[in-house]
């Protein structure tokens, strides 16, 4: 039996809602001992018959529910014949990621829920090399075969051959190596006083160690991981989790400040006065640092005979005023859907292209790093390094100040509403509400863009007036325009999101007004709430 042959009643009772588009997550009190068993050996099976792999990179952050799974999955999987590198204390994604390019032959798997309220649990897979597995994405299907691995049950070893447990930290190694690709030395940032909230989680010992070593002054916020994360939403998007950070630095004398999510993937840059920085406009400031490595990297012959021209993808909501930016710095930029695996692999495919690069306004960054800084034969790895980019953000802002105070007068000179969510209660909703906030903006003369520059979805809806699909360095941004992103989230059940900006405050106050006019329907209705 496969997925498709469950009955509805059997898809709730085992809980398959589970299997998101990018990963799995759930609700820890949806997954009994008996479902995570379940799980847990589909996953073995795929990893041992499909992917043949025989070790497994495991990782943990701060959830409650993580070291029940975790500890599961070490009883599980040398069953199966696998072997096992563990790293029993929490870590971030990040950690965790640089720990399996330490193992690239490996197979990798993170118990964590990202940003999600304490309640959540998920499991967030790759095959080697480090390739993110997802619904309909890696070999026979990656996250699809897993599903119906666990559809069917009854997923037994294969092998009388046990595998071992073998325990390995990489901290050190992770600073080090971030910080020397980042070019950040003892003294680079000696004085500089900067706040990082870590709304208890796991990304504090990291970050914070590697900015003290660098000879920042720091003041941490939420730096103990906490699973219950008193603070609130681990989402430094949750304005309410990060106010009390943002109020103090109103009040205070910090150069700038960084915000990490429960697993930190996520890093939110705030200029000294506690207002966020948007990623696209960090990256834009970031990019001839990482044009400059990637410079070297195609002068020592990696890419061949052919040109350095390298690229980059930039997410549907950035701001169309930062891509003209990210242009004149000597990047090619395109635009690309949403999603950490999607983004993740199609940099990995296209480096051959010189793709190198990725932002998400969400904060989420991508870049393909070496596995070896110093032998770039081993090749380079599609991820994220959150720690990387906070390094090299502290050194350009350091050293830069007016850069980003520029970048901010180009900000607040455009009107934006950040992405704000909505949960609607029944998925049945979703694609009518996205369907008439379409046709309302299409009707108004928005030109709706539903593909990227290849022809594949964008999986998200972006509608533009006075603005062209293509932006590049020579886009003339100074009439009117307006840009409406939205989207419904692949890794969380219900949500609707969307984000506006505009050249002016009417066109901005009318498009949010437009939007909330049909979801405050469906929330007067009780069908739904705001987030």
């Amino acid at each position: 039996m496969n997925y498709q042959q469950l009955t509805e009643a059997e898809r709730i009772t085992l809980n398959t809602s589970m299997f998101k588009a990018y990963d799995i997550r759930t609700k820890s009190e949806h997954v009994s001992k008996e479902l995570s068993i379940r799980l847990l050996e589909a996953i073995a099976r795929y990893y041992h018959e499909i992917l043949s792999v025989d070790t497994i990179v495991l990782g943990r952050d701060a959830r409650l529910a993580a070291p029940r799974l975790m500890e599961e999955a070490l009883e599980i999987f040398p069953t199966f014949g696998l072997d096992v590198i563990v790293n029993p204390l929490q870590s971030s994604t990040c950690q965790f990621y640089f720990s399996c390019m330490q193992h690239p032959s490996a197979g990798g798997i993170m118990f964590t829920a990202s940003h999600n309220p304490g309640e959540y649990i998920g499991l967030k897979l790759v095959a080697p090399p480090l390739q993110a597995l997802a619904l309909g994405a890696g070999p026979k299907g990656g996250i699809t075969a897993i599903r119906d691995f666990y559809a069917a049950g009854s997923n037994k070893p294969s092998t009388k051959t046990r595998g071992r447990v073998y325990i390995r930290r990489y901290l050190d190694q992770f600073i080090d190596y971030s910080r020397s690709l980042a070019g950040v030395h003892e003294t680079t940032l000696k004085g500089v006083p900067i706040m990082v909230d870590f709304l208890s989680g796991a990304a504090g010992t990291e970050v914070a160690e590697a900015l003290i070593r660098s000879g920042a002054d720091l003041t941490v916020r939420n730096l103990i991981p906490d699973g219950t994360f008193p603070a609130g939403e681990p989402n430094p998007i949750a304005l309410e989790s990060l106010r009390p950070t943002t109020e103090l630095m109103k009040k205070g004398d910090w150069a700038f400040g960084f915000a990490f999510d429960g697993d930190g993937d996520r890093m939110d840059l705030m200029d000294r006065h506690g207002v966020q920085v948007p990623p696209s406009f960090n990256l834009s400031i970031l990019i001839p640092e990482v044009r400059s490595y990637f410079e070297s990297v195609h002068a020592q012959g990696y890419w061949g005979s052919a040109p350095f021209n390298p690229q980059l993808f930039y997410d549907v909501k950035a701001n169309p005023l930062s891509i003209v930016l990210q242009a004149k710095a000597g990047m090619g930029v395109h635009i690309i859907r949403n999603g950490h695996s999607f983004i993740k692999e199609a940099l990995r495919k296209n480096l051959d292209d010189q793709y190198v690069l990725a932002s998400e306004e969400s904060a989420h960054y991508y870049m393909n790093f070496p596995y070896d800084l110093n032998d770039l034969s081993k090749g380079f790895a599609s991820t994220e390094n959150t720690l990387f980019f906070a390094l090299l953000t502290a050194r350009m802002y350091s050293q830069y100040p007016e850069k980003y105070e520029q970048a901010m007068k180009l900000q607040h000179s455009i009107h934006r509403r950040r992405e704000w969510p909505c949960h609607f209660f029944d998925d049945k909703h979703l694609k009518p509400v996205v369907s008439e906030v379409e046709r309302i903006f299409a009707d108004r003369g928005l030109t709706v863009f539903k593909e990227m520059e290849d022809g594949s979805s964008l999986d998200a809806t972006l509608m533009r007036k006075g603005l062209p699909l293509k932006i590049d360095e020579s886009s003339d941004l100074e009439g009117s325009w307006l840009q409406v992103a939205q989207r419904i989230s692949r890794s969380e059940e219900g949500i609707a999101r969307w984000e506006v900006a505009s050249s002016t405050k009417e066109g901005l106050d009318e498009a949010v007004g437009l939007i909330m006019a049909v979801t405050d329907r469906y929330v007067e209705r009780g069908e739904a709430k705001y987030i």
